[in-house]
């Protein structure tokens, strides 16, 4: 059993601010209670309770009991959370679907212009995806794209907190599209003195990054963490630019983040290629 806090997940996997998780997983725990009680529960200021009690009964997360001094009680997860986890398994569906269209072009574009070995290669664990993400950041003249999560682009700036400033130096220009959540909000504002920022709702845990538009690179990111040495990650690399192209365009409409328990695609089920 993961040793992850559960309010903790309700962040990562849930869509719920930090004190949003905490007092609906106290409500949870403990039953009916007073703001006055989950303040002192939770460690929340008094001041932020009820805003944030406000919320989760918008959410239909939290029911208010009409007496005096008013109390909260909690809806059932199951229901709560339903509809959620119904776009969870649809979008991913989509991203599944969206997959083996990639390789069945991939595999005729093989046939059609006979592409050198090499072409495509798949990557295991964050720290060679990073690795592999600097070396083109490195490469790159005109154009760099970036699609991610909000801890992939936290990941992504900590392996190489440098290389950006390099890039606007040189004059290439660098477009981000991730969530501006409560995690990458900051670096977010950061980022927009030297890049091009435009908040997305991506929620499936990937980093994308294109180069010029000649090479690209895909991964689905397990855990869905802020650890840059992951083993779990896996990426698809190319310097097909007929890919890459297909593969940005595609993930413009194929973003979202998976139930928990999601477990990332295998090689075998992204492209088949020889391994690097």
């Amino acid at each position: 059993m993961s040793k992850t806090p559960s309010w903790q997940r309700l962040c990562d996997y849930g869509g719920l601010s930090e004190y949003e998780a905490k007092l609906y997983v106290s409500l949870i725990m403990e039953g009916p209670s007073k703001a006055r009680q989950l303040s002192m529960r939770c460690g929340i200021p008094r001041t932020k309770v009820y805003g944030t009690l406000k919320k989760l009964i918008e959410r239909g997360l939290v029911i208010a009991v009409p007496e005096e001094p008013g109390r909260y009680m909690p809806a059932s997860p199951a229901d709560a959370f339903d509809e959620y986890l119904r776009s969870y398994e649809e979008k991913t569906r989509s991203l599944l679907s969206t997959v083996s269209l990639l390789e069945e072009a991939y595999d005729a574009a093989k046939t059609a212009v006979n592409p050198k070995k090499g072409e495509v290669w798949i990557l295991q664990g964050r720290s060679r995806v990073l690795r592999k993400v600097g070396e083109m950041l490195s490469r790159a003249e005109r154009l760099v794209d970036v699609k991610t999560s909000e801890n992939g682009l936290i990941a992504l700036y900590k392996a190489n907190p440098r290389l950006l400033d390099r890039l606007k130096e040189r004059g290439v220009r660098v477009q981000v599209s991730a969530p501006d959540g409560p995690h990458s909000h900051n670096l977010l504002r950061e980022l927009r003195y030297i890049c091009h920022v435009e908040p997305m709702d991506i929620r499936l845990p990937i980093l994308f990054v294109c180069a010029d538009g000649t090479e690209s690179l895909l991964a689905s990111l397990s855990p869905d963490d802020l650890n840059t040495a992951s083993d779990g990650d896996i990426a698809v690399f190319t310097s097909n630019p007929t890919l890459s192209e297909l593969v940005s365009a595609l993930l413009l409409n194929t973003v979202a983040k998976p139930p928990e328990g999601h477990r990332p695609l295998k090689p075998t089920q992204l492209v088949k290629s020889p391994s690097a």
